[in-house]
């Protein structure tokens, strides 16, 4: 019985992190913040034109772009959280994985000057969402 607490322990930090980053992201009364929802509160889910393998593609392109040597030697997964706003722009990208400083800001680049995806809906409105990301080099 003890050993199934256990094994539940990540998944309730993972809640506990999502609940703080939906909590730290949402409208707060001020203006110039929204409110940020995850994928499974949605009606409808932000889409990259030409869908999600076009974006796959399309990072991969940016990516052979780079200098030369900037994701040398990187052979995991990389996971990336970040954010689609109601206009359908990429910000708040964070990497979760340590990278060397050149890769990183290289791969937070490409996904802040990613083409516009269609954003994702509630009630038939416009609405940002969270979005996680992995990626194996």
């Amino acid at each position: 019985m003890n050993r199934r607490r256990t094994c539940f322990f990540p998944y309730v930090l993972l809640l506990l992190f999502l609940t703080g980053l939906m909590t730290s992201c949402s409208n707060s009364g001020s203006s110039g913040s929204e409110e940020v929802f995850l994928l499974n509160q949605l009606d409808k889910q932000p889409e990259f034109e030409g869908g999600y393998e076009q974006f796959i593609l399309y990072i991969s392109e940016e990516v052979k772009k780079a200098p030369e040597g900037t994701f040398d030697g990187i052979e995991d997964k990389v996971f990336i959280d970040f954010i689609i706003d109601k206009e359908g722009s990429v910000s708040h990208v964070s990497l979760k994985n340590p990278l060397p400083s050149g890769a990183a800001k290289e791969l937070k680049s490409i996904l802040e000057k990613c083409p516009a995806w269609a954003p994702g809906q509630m009630n038939g409105k416009p609405v940002a969402s969270f979005q996680t990301l992995p990626i194996k080099f």
